[in-house]
């Protein structure tokens, strides 16, 4: 056998091996927003205190509701899409998804004081929001 031939040989064993292996690597965006939610972890809007909903504002989508994810709303959605929520007795975290030029997810942490949900602004140099991965 030739050594083109060899190497085609190998190539045609190994390319469906490297194409199993890329796909199993993460599962699909869709995927990810219908698995089930962990303990302390919340998977609607309706499911936060009122506290934390009146911070988080009206004008948000829930989890895996319609909203624009571009500059343009073309049928009026929300810019904004609750991704998730963690909560713990006196802690909570509020992932939204923010849509525009800039589409990047933002956490809003939360304490609870004197019986009350409160936000905690980010301190300066702290880092407010992660950027979307490139698609």
């Amino acid at each position: 056998m030739t050594p083109e031939g060899n190497a085609m040989r190998h190539r045609n064993l190994i390319m469906p091996l490297v194409f199993v292996i890329a796909g199993a690597a993460g599962l699909p965006a869709a995927s990810a927003q219908q698995a089930s939610p962990q303990a302390g972890e919340l998977a609607s809007l309706a499911e936060l205190p009122s506290d934390i909903r009146l911070v988080v504002g009206p004008d948000v989508s829930d989890r895996g509701g319609p909203f624009a994810a571009g500059c343009v709303a073309v049928n009026g959605e929300p810019h904004s899409r609750f991704a998730g929520a963690r909560m713990n007795a006196d802690t909570a975290q509020v992932t939204i998804e923010r849509g525009g030029i800039a589409h990047y997810f933002d956490t809003l942490d939360f304490r609870r004081v004197e019986g009350r949900w409160v936000h905690v602004p980010k301190q300066p140099g702290q880092v407010a929001s992660v950027q979307a991965p490139e698609k």
